[in-house]
């Protein structure tokens, strides 16, 4: 009467095709995971140089502020350029360090105004690109 069914027990795995599909799944994935990882690895060296960059403007700011004691003067009659060259300020790829002084109060002369507005760009060059930081602060006598 009743006829019972037989379970092929052979059968068990997966096809060819579904092994096919979930590598290349599996790749698609991977492959999205190792871009995102290299996108990081980029920023994060972005973001470091932009850190030294930073901090050798701040330096160069600082050691004017410090030689500003009398006079402004003080402060625009150094080579800054040679100053941070000589100090150890071009630890980046092609860093250049310029120091421009801008005229405030329009008569032509930046470097008769009080506060003197000092303006320090670095640039470097991060792998193909060139990169600048400008840091703008008044400076005057203390």
């Amino acid at each position: 009467m009743f006829k019972k069914k037989k379970i092929n027990l052979d059968a068990n795995g997966f096809t060819l095709i579904e092994i096919m599909i979930s590598i290349t799944l599996l790749t698609v994935v991977l492959l999205g995971l190792i871009s995102g990882y290299m996108n990081c690895l980029r920023l994060n060296e972005m973001s470091k140089s932009t850190t030294v960059a930073t901090e050798d403007a701040r330096r160069v700011l600082e050691q004017m502020r410090s030689d500003a004691i009398t006079t402004l003067s003080d402060i625009t009659s150094v080579d800054w350029t040679a100053w941070a060259g000589a100090n150890g300020l071009n630890s980046l790829g092609s860093e250049q360090i310029a120091v421009g002084y801008i005229d405030r109060d329009g008569t032509g002369d930046a470097l008769d105004d009080d506060p003197l507005e000092v303006a320090i760009v670095v640039s470097w060059q991060d792998g193909e690109r060139l990169r600048n930081l400008i840091l703008s602060s008044l400076i005057t006598v203390r």
